[in-house]
């Protein structure tokens, strides 16, 4: 049987699994997800809320709405495992909407959406966190594994996540963000930073995705032209799955192969990162336009400019480029058979002037680099492979 107690001086809810921890993914464990949510519910500010270590099988979410300052911790990554397996009711695990709000210690697999949404929020800490759908990748797993969106002061550390359908760790719309010291593999898009501002993306691997870190301001959206992005210090190796995102999906022109994407993004830096062993293209500096999607907003920025790309260890995987995406083809059209390094579209700011109006500043070890601006505005006509013109100020 499985209770909850209080331990009323410290504030702290154990959710206990006494005679058996474990159980079945065939029973829901329903007395359990009671007591949970109503915890949840009836919580005040600067409780802790313990999950222990068990397999408790969940069929509908659970949620915190408006209750600041409150810990939900598990017994740590792997023993305290909430699973959504065959879920009836709702799409996520678990929603959250309340400030100052940590989530630890703990794993959330196979819901039918997303594992971890948080929205709205001010001051949000994601650490020591799993999620992953154990039937591996599907294009009808939960489009993301740790989903802030719309809040400021995003901390996501330590985390592991896989076979999302859209990006394991995505923030989107968000200021003040830190995702640090994370493992993200055989996602879609491994990492990806959507419409924020101020956001650092460090000591994190990203493996074995499609993408492997994606940098994206998107139209149409509460909060747009996103700025001030830094991914440094990372490992994105051998990003070469297979894209199984939806159909429809902003990511599903991500092609198998691919290290970073820069899209539609400002202020960028990516430096003193290891990128290794793609076999399509290392690094993508592209516009909005090379979608080809229109958009409805008039204050909407589709280029990508403010860009320092440097000191990065970059290796291709001796492969062919992938041919199953519009980039991977492209990239097979202009470069039959070769991986590229940094693939820059060239689509310019007709307002702008200079011999460098969109600032893109490369500084790259080693003459190996292989750089091009593929004129994607003219139709392909004048690729330049020389990145000279792109050299950072001294």
């Amino acid at each position: 049987m499985k209770y909850l107690c209080l331990t009323s001086s410290l504030m702290v809810f154990f959710l206990w699994g006494c005679s058996n921890p474990a159980s079945d993914d065939s029973t829901v464990d329903t007395e359990v997800y009671n007591q949970l949510q109503t915890q949840l519910i009836e919580a005040q500010a600067g409780d802790v809320i313990e999950i222990p270590e068990g397999h408790f099988h969940f069929d509908r979410p659970l949620s915190l709405d408006g209750i600041a300052h409150v810990t939900i911790k598990g017994a740590g990554m792997d023993k305290s495992v909430l699973s959504f397996k065959d879920q009836k009711a709702g799409a996520e695990g678990l929603r959250i909407t309340a400030d100052s709000v940590t989530v630890s210690d703990l794993t959330i697999l196979d819901t039918k959406g997303d594992a971890i949404k948080l929205q709205d929020c001010k001051g949000i800490t994601l650490r020591n966190i799993k999620t992953s759908w154990s039937g591996g990748a599907k294009a009808s797993n939960g489009g993301y594994g740790l989903y802030p969106v719309s809040s400021t002061d995003v901390l996501v550390e330590g985390c592991e996540a896989s076979f999302a359908s859209d990006a394991g760790i995505y923030v989107g719309q968000c200021t003040n963000v830190i995702v640090r010291n994370c493992y993200a593999h055989e996602n879609v898009a491994g990492i990806e930073i959507e419409n924020c501002t101020h956001a650092e993306v460090y000591n994190n691997r990203a493996e074995g995705n499609t993408g492997g870190v994606l940098v994206f301001d998107l139209p149409d959206l509460p909060a747009g032209n996103g700025r001030d992005c830094k991914v440094y210090n990372n490992k994105i190796l051998e990003n070469n799955h297979k894209n199984f995102a939806p159909e429809g999906n902003i990511v599903g022109i991500v092609p198998p192969g691919t290290g970073v994407i820069l899209l539609a993004a400002k202020e960028v830096e990516i430096y003193d990162n290891e990128i290794i062993g793609h076999k399509t293209m290392g690094i993508a500096i592209a516009s909005y336009q090379i979608t080809e999607n229109a958009w409805e907003s008039t204050t909407y920025d589709p280029f990508t400019h403010s860009v320092s790309i440097r000191n990065n260890k970059l290796e291709r995987k001796k492969a062919l480029p992938d041919v199953s995406r519009d980039f991977g083809k492209l990239i097979n059209l202009l470069f039959p058979g070769k991986p590229q390094d940094i693939i820059y579209d060239g689509i310019l700011n007709d307002t702008l002037s200079g011999a460098n109006p969109m600032k893109i500043c490369i500084a790259q070890p080693g003459e190996d680099l292989r750089f091009a601006n593929v004129d994607a505005a003219n139709e392909f006509k004048n690729v330049d492979k020389n990145v000279e013109p792109y050299a950072c100020p001294e």
